[in-house]
């Protein structure tokens, strides 16, 4: 029974490990993505010039501004300081709750620190706004398997396939999930279009 225990818990953790982020490409703030920060190409440019104390104090006098806020909690971000992004993050959601920015932000940084119930429910709530975004629902899908909701994952996976094909990372993981639960065969086709995919774009690249 305890060697059994230890199999799955190995098993998880390399699926942990082989799973890559379906977000990971995406900036955390985007001049033309709503869900990064909603913010104009001038202030996504200069946001790094400006340092996260002055903006703080900014908040000091407009704790309102969403724009300020988006900004602090997008330098904390890419500082890897999670507490403080967390923080703002949280706050622009508790004032709009459909800002995309903070439902984006916030479920991958839980995904980030493997929090994984709390990324669960910003990735969904995402969702519910953003139906069609796959690297959200490809993430989301990894974190119900990292919760043991294997079904669930690779339902989300599926769901990803049919409305983009060529989500080659969807393939990916589904084929590491598939694998993980015994179907071979099934696991074997989806590497299959995986390695199709990435050799096409290798041949395009050249």
């Amino acid at each position: 029974m305890l060697l059994n225990s230890f199999k799955i818990l190995f098993a998880l953790c390399i699926v942990i490990l082989t799973m890559a982020s379906c977000n990971n490409s995406e900036l955390k703030v985007s001049s033309d993505k709503n869900q990064n920060a909603g913010m104009s190409q001038q202030n996504s440019t200069s946001m790094f010039m400006e340092s996260p104390e002055a903006l703080e104090t900014m908040l000091k006098t407009d704790s309102l501004n969403l724009e300020t806020r988006l900004k602090t909690a997008a330098i904390y971000y890419t500082n890897n300081n999670f507490d403080k992004a967390i923080y703002h993050y949280l706050i622009v959601n508790r004032i709009d709750k459909d800002n995309l920015a903070a439902l984006f932000n916030l479920g991958n940084i839980y995904y980030d620190i493997q929090r994984n119930e709390e990324a669960v429910k910003y990735y969904e709530q995402f969702l519910k706004l953003e139906k069609n975004n796959t690297n959200v629902r490809c993430d989301l899908a990894t974190c119900y398997m990292n919760l043991n909701n294997t079904e669930k994952a690779i339902s989300l996976l599926r769901e990803n396939i049919k409305i983009d094909f060529n989500h080659a990372q969807s393939h990916y993981n589904l084929s590491v999930m598939l694998k993980l639960t015994g179907k071979t065969a099934d696991a074997e086709e989806e590497l299959k279009i995986y390695n199709a995919m990435v050799q096409d774009q290798a041949g395009q690249s050249k």
